[in-house]
């Protein structure tokens, strides 16, 4: 399908020559897919019991930020570990309600890997969310989906700020019809390989076990 595939890891690794050695590993040449799309986001989730969220760092001490400008606030839609969407490999991912335009913001330094934007709100395909993602200098990635249409702000091989604006928020791909900002941090190239990392933010409240949903978390200066 159109613009469901990323760029084979040479393409990338060729355009990237900081991370030619976390790219260029013999398991990474492959065409690789992202999956494009949480599936939720209707709605406070509560966490599912069968799995467990756990691994959390400090949040006092942690690397990254909430992916929103300093001053701003959101409720958290669907947390880790949920019942509906955030299990298995994506257990640790978060949902962000926005109004689309919305400001978007780097969770922590990185190198933009891969951006797509073509698709208007209201497109609900699974694998046509607009997105941006960031490599990050200990190889991680994160992830900034349901982007609206041309509402990338930094373009593939640009290195950005931890707090830069990266893009305005949208509805696209599968969000259930509310428009919000899908957030994952993982591993490798795409979570369907190697799953999410749990993640807390150090500029905002105590998030100890990571974030919870149903709740409105501001963006503290940091």
């Amino acid at each position: 399908m159109p613009g469901s595939r990323l760029p084979t890891v040479d393409r990338v690794a060729g355009r990237f020559p900081l991370f030619r050695g976390v790219l260029g590993s013999a398991c990474w040449v492959c065409l690789v897919l992202v999956a494009l799309g949480c599936g939720g986001g209707d709605g406070p989730t509560a966490p599912d019991n069968k799995e467990l969220c756990a691994g959390y760092s400090p949040w006092e001490s942690s690397q990254y930020v909430l992916p929103y400008p300093v001053g701003e606030a959101h409720i958290v839609s669907q947390a880790n570990c949920t019942a509906f969407s955030h299990s298995g490999l994506l257990r640790y991912a978060y949902d962000f309600e926005m109004p689309i335009g919305s400001s978007v913001a780097a969770v922590r330094d990185g190198v933009v890997t891969f951006v797509r934007e073509q698709y208007a709100d209201g497109d609900f395909e699974r694998l046509h969310s607009n997105l941006v993602q960031i490599q990050h200098f200990d190889g991680t990635y994160s992830v900034y989906e349901h982007l609206t249409r041309q509402g990338a702000l930094v373009a593939v091989g640009e290195p950005v700020r931890q707090g830069q604006l990266i893009g305005l928020s949208g509805n696209t791909g599968l969000t259930a019809g509310l428009p919000h900002l899908h957030l994952d941090v993982a591993p490798c190239f795409s979570w369907e390989r190697c799953g999410t990392l749990p993640v807390t933010f150090r500029n905002t409240d105590a998030n100890p076990a990571g974030l919870t949903a149903g709740r409105v978390y501001p963006a503290n200066p940091f």
